[in-house]
């Protein structure tokens, strides 16, 4: 059981996966821990799977995904892990006003920072109402960087460039941050304050690069 488990996984054959934990379970071949996390490991691969089953077809890919979704129970469609991979896939498939429906009723019921991050990239039926209820959020959630990029991203979909800007600012000194940078530097060159958004857009290719781990690179090119 041990094998087939660990084949399945490198495998990514996350349905196979899940068939075999009644089998996992009943044999207490893992702890009770191990079995939960590898459970959502096999529903985090079987949602991401599925948004892509349609090769091309987004209907098919959203139908597929929307029934693996319902297939969990509704305690695991609460945790923010797999709220926050089920949401990203409905983005990809073009449902972003589900997506944002969702997210909406979830963070309502319990604030997550990995979720409110993803909502201020879906763009839903009332792009108003979601700036209020992420400035809403603010109230008790004041220094948290990640809602700040979010309600200015959610201002720039609503056209408040000064409070966009204003938001994406607070967040940086919170957290220097280079999809911040990039946000802030992207409105700035458009406002006319080219030095600073080049300034930006360098900070943020500097905290990329220091993020993708300092791993070597040849020698630069030497031309004639």
């Amino acid at each position: 059981l041990r094998q087939l488990q660990r084949l399945y996984q490198q495998a990514g054959d996350w349905s196979a996966l899940l068939g075999l934990l009644p089998e996992l379970r009943k044999h207490k071949v893992l702890g009770g821990a191990e079995l939960a996390e590898l459970e959502r490991q096999a529903w985090h691969g079987r949602l991401a799977a599925a948004g892509q089953s349609g090769e091309g077809d987004a209907p098919a890919a959203l139908a597929a995904l929307t029934q693996a979704w319902e297939q969990l129970s509704s305690a695991q469609r609460q945790e923010p892990e797999l709220l926050a991979v089920y949401a990203e896939q409905l983005r990809v498939l073009g449902a972003e006003s589900e997506a944002e429906e969702l997210l909406h009723q979830a963070l309502k019921r319990n604030y997550d920072s990995r979720l409110v991050r993803l909502y201020g990239l879906l763009r839903g039926r009332n792009p108003g109402r979601q700036l209020q209820a992420a400035e809403g959020w603010l109230k008790q959630h004041p220094q948290d960087a990640g809602l700040l990029l979010t309600v200015g991203r959610l201002c720039l979909l609503n056209q408040l460039w000064g409070k966009a800007k204003e938001y994406f600012e607070s967040s940086l000194v919170f957290q220097r941050d280079p999809e911040t940078c990039a946000e802030l530097a992207r409105l700035l060159a458009r406002l006319g304050e080219v030095e600073r958004s080049n300034q930006l857009f360098q900070e943020g290719l500097g905290l990329l690069d220091r993020r993708l781990g300092g791993l070597p690179l040849p020698q630069p090119a030497v031309h004639d």
